[in-house]
């Protein structure tokens, strides 16, 4: 049917709102994966969450849940489509390829297949006869060649044009039937000259069966695809050097289930290209050689999600612990099997970011862990106790937490004199186990490069001014995490111990 005909030609209305129905569903999905995309890279831009790795990854499973999802519609649309009516059917397909204005020559070859085919069951052979002529036979596979073949000496045969019928008749048994599905030369022969119409049309319709479509199959295929892209390219790819980590229970059941469902799908898989592969082989040799290569392959496959889990799982080893909430974040404390405990915050159920370490607490002693003693030797043992305590970690926690005080007070007043870009407050120290804070982490453009900057925040020690107060010096510092840039100094402040007084002393220099 001619473009000019089908923008007047009378739809049924119920079949044109299910064909509206699926077409607006597929541009749904269209416009989802566009938005997601968009917010992907906008939050690439504007956080430091996620690096490259991570980054790709997630616009990788966008691009496969959208795809996947459209296989889904895809299908659902051929399954209601042939339990309607024949009439109803062929409008289906007529309007579905009216309002699909892009489509590539293979999807435009199989529609138009099944749109001749309905016509020629519906005897609208002038319409079937148009149809035909669209098609682009360099782009067909062997199968629908010589469906059109047989169609066209149909065609052929109705009007009687027997040099067109001959013609196609030779191309169509040109064409070798490996699944017997086809009638032969000399039945056709037989059936036109015996004007069994009924009989070609019956046969035309086994060359289209009805396919068993696996809605829910292929729903499952690609949630389990996009969503192990997504987690994979989570866990390698985000920004551990600006403090950000997957969270331990995200991770925990996350690997669980995509290792266990990637396994199942991929051994599945691997059956099932085995069996197809087999029935195109007759000797056995070559059975046994593609069962040995698809064997080899599944367990170097399997091997590498093994290895995935037990990096992931080793990664997780620990516990996390909620220790308090405000309006914008939830604290927690992560207590991994080896390790110092450390203090992140969250918003989210996927990752967290830390704000500092728990320096161990040993600010008082039980009386279980005091040994008994002679009430006489009270004042050597309080003695021995002073001296062994001058230098203990109970007093570096002591001496931490004014420190932390101080830094704090240096934070609340950049902000309220000169913000810094992203600005947070994270306490945390060194391997060296001196204390520091971080006040602001972000990126800036540097020799054409995007890189990562914290401002952070050093103690210098005690400095007394002409009039003997004391005060504490505190050193504000750019430093690039990822190495290759020098650090650079930013400024000096000065804080009151008691009153926590900041004086900004406004140089840049040792």
């Amino acid at each position: 049917m001619l473009d000019s005909e089908l923008k007047t030609y009378p739809w049924n209305p119920t079949v044109k709102k299910k064909a509206r129905r699926v077409f607006m569903l597929r541009w749904l999905f269209v416009i989802l994966a566009a938005a997601a995309i968009f917010f992907l890279t906008y939050q690439k831009l504007t956080t430091n969450v996620w690096g490259l790795t991570a980054f790709l990854c997630q616009l990788l499973a966008v691009i496969e849940l959208a795809f996947g999802l459209q296989f889904v519609e895809a299908g659902w649309s051929r399954k209601i489509s042939s339990r309607m009516p024949l009439d109803e059917h062929y409008e289906y397909a007529l309007y579905m390829y009216h309002i699909q204005s892009v489509r590539d020559l293979a999807t435009n070859n199989r529609m138009l297949l099944l749109i001749a085919s309905l016509e020629i069951q519906l005897g609208k052979y002038d319409h079937a006869t148009q149809t035909i002529t669209q098609i682009s036979v360099g782009k067909c596979t062997p199968v629908q060649l010589k469906q059109l073949y047989f169609m066209q000496i149909l065609l052929a045969a109705e009007v009687g044009d027997t040099d067109t019928k001959n013609q196609f008749l030779t191309r169509y048994t040109g064409i070798p039937d490996t699944n017997g599905e086809y009638p032969s030369e000399p039945e056709l022969t037989t059936w036109i000259e015996a004007e069994e119409m009924d009989r070609l049309i019956s046969a035309l319709k086994k060359f289209t069966p009805t396919r068993k479509e696996h809605i829910l199959r292929t729903c499952l295929i690609t949630i389990v695809l996009a969503y192990s892209t997504f987690f994979y390219g989570a866990w390698y790819g985000i920004n551990k050097s600006a403090g950000y980590a997957i969270r331990y229970y995200f991770a925990e059941i996350s690997v669980i289930c995509v290792s266990v469902t990637l396994s199942c799908l991929l051994i599945w898989g691997m059956i099932c290209l085995y069996k197809k592969q087999k029935s195109l082989l007759n000797r056995k040799a070559a059975r046994r050689i593609i069962a040995v290569s698809y064997a080899a392959l599944t367990l170097f496959l399997l091997s590498l999600i093994g290895y995935s889990f037990l990096i992931v799982s080793f990664g997780v080893e620990g516990t996390e612990t909620v220790t308090g909430q405000d309006q914008h974040y939830i604290y927690l404390s992560v207590q991994p099997d080896y390790g110092i405990a450390t203090q992140y915050r969250t918003d989210n159920l996927i990752y967290m970011q830390k704000t500092g370490l728990f320096l161990p607490n040993t600010d008082t002693l039980t009386e279980s862990s005091v040994p008994d003693s002679d009430p006489n030797d009270s004042e050597t043992q309080d003695s021995s106790t002073t001296d062994s305590t001058e230098n203990s970690p109970a007093q570096e926690s002591q001496k931490a937490s004014p420190l932390q005080d101080e830094m704090r007070a240096v934070y609340q007043y950049i902000q309220q004199q000169n913000p810094l870009p992203d600005m947070s407050f994270t306490y945390t120290a060194n391997a060296k186990g001196e204390n520091y804070a971080i006040l602001s982490e972000t990126t800036e453009e540097k020799d054409g490069t995007t890189v990562n900057v914290n401002y952070c925040l050093y103690d210098n020690g005690s400095k007394t001014d002409e009039n003997n107060n004391t005060f504490e010096e505190l050193v504000l510092e750019k430093v690039y995490p990822d190495g290759g840039y020098e650090t650079e100094l930013v400024d000096f402040y000065l804080v009151n111990p008691e009153t926590l007084e900041v004086i900004d002393e406004q140089k840049s220099s040792w």
